[in-house]
């Protein structure tokens, strides 16, 4: 499969990435890299605020691990945590081997675009707390 990702924004607090699908995987590939993230620090966490999509498979988004952690199982065109919903951001629960990127695996013929919006959690530089 071909997966080409293109970060839209990347700031202080979020970050949001549009990946555009087409062909067949039966592996994981990288889809956000979040050491390489504006403000990168010392192991680098995001949550996934919310999803938008469109594919003609069954597509998972996946936290890295030594095994893999599915976060959310897509299918046909949806959405999560869009618009009006007030739905909580999904925290990586990934354990052994984690490094917080993310990751998208599909098992057959599969074309579509998925849309992710991060929020930067913890190991980065660039969010500054008020006292």
């Amino acid at each position: 499969m071909a997966i080409t990702t293109q970060t839209l924004m990347d700031k202080d607090w979020e970050v949001v990435t549009k990946s555009t699908i087409t062909g067949t995987n039966g592996t994981a590939l990288k889809v956000v890299d979040v050491s390489a993230l504006e403000g990168a620090a010392t192991d680098p966490r995001v949550t996934i605020v919310s999803i938008w999509w469109t594919v003609s498979s069954v597509t998972e988004i996946e936290w890295n691990a030594d095994s893999n952690i599915t976060a959310f199982t897509l299918n046909g065109n949806g959405n999560y945590n869009a618009g009006g919903q007030a739905m909580p951001s999904i925290a990586n629960n990934a354990s052994t081997g984690i490094d917080g990127d993310i990751y998208i695996e599909n098992d057959s013929a599969c074309t579509g675009t998925v849309i992710i919006k991060m929020r930067k959690v913890s190991g980065w530089d660039n969010i500054e707390r008020e006292a």
